[in-house]
């Protein structure tokens, strides 16, 4: 067949495309995983940079740089030799695809968010990469004299070499975009703190190691009975974030203001308070979720603290009393002035806002008298699974009562509340029951899902787990624990990542939970085929904790 003018530079590029396509491919994917654990570490360019000192594995094997390098060796020697670079370009293009076979993405359990500020990043990454490019693309251009030569070869060596320098010119990106984000966040900062000096409705704050998602959708739900409630969306719970829905959703018909306070470290709920001012703060709990970021417990409290210390004097404080350091701080509260309102289901009523007695708790739901300290009471039904939702709920009813909501009216709403997300929900299928409680995990929280487990009957009870992180000095003793709990409660344990999940291992063992009903995953997307070989109609399985893909053992 002849070959038109037009079709030899046609199929000249496809040609070339052909051959950079294996290399474009790795540099992509690994460009977005790059960005995709920034955003995870809230675009912050020391968190991304001290993650990767100890996951450089996960982004560039070290089987990849070895490959590359002799790939370089081999193709250089060649290139000058009696084969000439048609030889390079072979040994380019075999690496090429043998690199695109190995390569897997760390984008397991959820994607990069084409963000504004994701895009940004990606484009100083872009921009950054292009003079190495050319640099490589210059240099081939002086070892070869063809012109096809040095675009095919240079082109597939600035690639490789890009591939390898990816999670460096990230940093560099993230880094180098950092006063104008500053010059962003304070924009957006001045009108969500402009717009809350106009709001006319009040705000409740919510805080806690553990509990406050759900206990936000409760009091939500509560407040809505009588009121306008706008409620943070999920999984927004920092500053940026809040103030974007300031700026976004809040409205003037809004009575109420319902936001969640999360802190990775001191300051950060303090942050937030200055731009919302909360007239009501409700604090769940204190423990050692986070502990590693944190170091101490004390911080951890300190920093839970910052929302009922940024109350004014005489406003509510809505603290569980079941919770032995936040009685503490209940006192420390009384005596800085403010209103404390105590909740519980312990023994003792005595100085409790809000009790919660008779309390029934089945597989199916839970049912409970909540007595007010003014002597009123009511008998309540929920589809809330466990005792810690529970506490949640009462939590919600001592804030609503404080709101105005009457306790006859709110027995619907709590009757009608569904889980927070991911957050012990229960779906049946094929006559299999899964309860999905995977958000980061807790010891608090993975101790009440193996209650949770332990209700139901009729079949095997299957755990599915990565095991706890971000616990700091006690994490391996926490899991440990963990799994001498799940050997009580479990027929069957499915583990994922065979070294972080050791500790639950060998509390198993402990407490003399078979060998063989312990199986391991090495990858989240393994589990499906070791359940598949016990799995029937008729059994429970808990998925307790997703981690984020920053902890994947597999991807390292």
């Amino acid at each position: 067949m002849k070959l038109t003018e037009t079709g030899l530079p046609n199929m000249f590029l496809g040609w070339m495309m052909g051959l950079l396509l294996p290399y474009g491919v790795v540099v992509v994917s690994r460009g977005m995983d790059c960005l995709y654990i920034l955003q995870i570490e809230r675009y912050k360019p020391d968190r991304f940079r001290l993650w990767l000192a100890d996951h450089r594995q996960a982004l560039v094997p070290g089987r990849e740089v070895v490959l590359q390098l002799v790939t370089v060796t081999l193709a250089g020697a060649l290139a000058v030799s009696g084969v000439g670079w048609l030889g390079s370009l072979g040994v380019w293009i075999l690496t090429g695809h043998l690199l695109l076979r190995q390569h897997r993405s760390l984008q397991v359990s959820q994607r990069l968010q084409w963000t504004a500020r994701a895009v940004r990043v990606g484009a100083m990454a872009f921009g950054i990469s292009i003079p190495v490019t050319a640099a490589v693309l210059l240099l081939a251009g002086n070892i070869f004299a063809a012109p096809v030569a040095q675009l095919t070869v240079g082109g597939i060596a600035a690639l490789a070499l890009v591939g390898l320098l990816t999670p460096g010119i990230v940093i560099v990106a993230a880094y180098a975009i950092v006063p104008w984000e500053q010059a962003v966040a304070q924009k957006f900062l001045a009108e969500a703190k402009g717009r809350m000096r106009r709001y006319r409705g009040r705000v409740l704050g919510i805080t806690g190691s553990y509990g406050k998602t759900s206990t936000k959708y409760i009091v939500g739900d509560l407040l809505s009975t009588g009121y306008r409630v706008l409620k943070t969306p999920a999984g927004v719970n920092t500053t940026m974030g809040i103030t974007r829905v300031i700026r976004e959703d809040l409205k003037d018909e809004h009575e109420y203001f319902v936001v969640e306070m999360s802190a990775y470290g001191p300051g950060e709920i303090r942050e937030v308070c200055d731009i919302v001012h909360p007239d009501l703060g409700i604090l769940t709990s204190v423990g050692v979720q986070h502990l590693e970021r944190f170091g101490t417990p004390e911080r951890i409290a300190e920093a839970k603290y910052e929302l009922i210390s940024a109350l004014p004097a005489g406003a509510p404080a809505v603290i569980n009393a079941d919770d032995p350091v936040c009685r503490e701080l209940a006192q420390r509260a009384r005596g800085e002035g403010k209103r404390v309102l105590l909740y519980g289901m312990g023994k003792a009523r005595e100085g409790l806002a809000v009790w919660g007695t008779d309390i029934e708790v089945g597989p199916r739901g839970t049912r409970f008298r909540a007595l007010l300290a003014n002597g009123q009471a009511e008998t309540f039904e929920t589809k809330l699974l466990g005792r810690w939702n529970l506490s949640n709920i009462l939590a919600g009813i001592a804030a609503a009562a404080e709101c105005g909501v009457p306790l006859l009216s709110m027995k619907p709403a709590v009757a009608a509340l569904a889980p927070a997300p991911r957050r012990l929900e229960i779906h049946e299928e094929g006559g299999v029951i899964r309860i999905l409680d995977v958000a980061n995990a807790n010891p608090r929280g993975a101790e009440m899902a193996l209650e949770v487990l332990s209700q139901f009957t009729g079949g095997s009870r299957i755990l599915i787990t990565p095991g706890m992180v971000e616990l700091g000095s006690i994490e391996a003793e926490e899991n440990r624990r963990f799994g001498e709990q799940a050997a009580a409660v479990c027929d069957y344990v499915v583990l994922v990542g065979p070294e972080q999940t050791q500790p639950i291992r060998q509390g198993l063992a402990a407490r003399g939970f078979a060998a063989e009903r312990i199986l391991t995953a090495r990858w989240a997307d393994e589990v499906a085929d070791l359940l598949g070989g016990i799995v029937k109609p008729g059994d429970i399985l808990l998925y307790e904790n997703r981690l984020p893909d920053t902890y994947l053992e597999g991807a390292s």
